[in-house]
């Protein structure tokens, strides 16, 4: 494997433990709404992680992301399993070659178009990824159900391993 294609492993290793996870909880636990969070849902934190992936991927061929344009499908929020065969698309799609691409946001009254290219966008996406594991890590806690998480769960991979070398693991 070749450093390109290590970020595609990373990407995997991350939304297999997403799905392993919604394999283990309910429509209830996937939809009970968290105070702490703003009454955000597990279902809603994973939804807006599978919509950033699925632009990223759809946008591949016009060249232009704009995460701001994301549908907001319910359905992937309401229901687990949903969300579970969507993360499965996404990985048997999402392998294509590195290419520039424009990203597009608006911050206030003010639009923005940035250039930057597939593989940052992935790398992107795998750390949005991972600040919304950390949110639904606090959802966990919040509903006592901890122990349905691995211990990495929603935690950088250089903390990870920051922690490996200082025995905080």
């Amino acid at each position: 494997m070749n450093k390109d294609e290590s970020v595609y492993v990373i990407l995997h290793e991350i939304l297999t433990e997403q799905q392993e996870l919604l394999q283990k909880v309910s429509t209830e636990i996937y939809t009970h709404q968290i105070p702490s969070l703003d009454n955000s849902t597990i279902g809603g934190h994973t939804r807006h992680i599978i919509e950033f992936l699925e632009i990223l991927r759809n946008s591949y061929h016009t060249n232009q992301i704009n995460y701001d344009e994301r549908q907001r499908n319910l359905e992937l929020e309401k229901n687990p399993e949903k969300a579970m065969e969507v993360i499965f698309e996404i990985l048997s799609n999402i392998d294509l070659p590195n290419k520039n691409l424009i990203l597009k946001q608006t911050v206030g009254t003010v639009s923005l178009e940035i250039p930057t290219n597939f593989y940052r966008e992935l790398l992107y996406n795998i750390e949005h990824c991972i600040h919304h594991q950390a949110l639904i890590k606090v959802a966990f806690n919040e509903m006592k159900m901890s122990h349905l998480l691995n211990k990495n769960f929603g935690i950088a991979p250089s903390t990870i391993q920051y922690r490996e070398t200082q025995n905080l693991n």
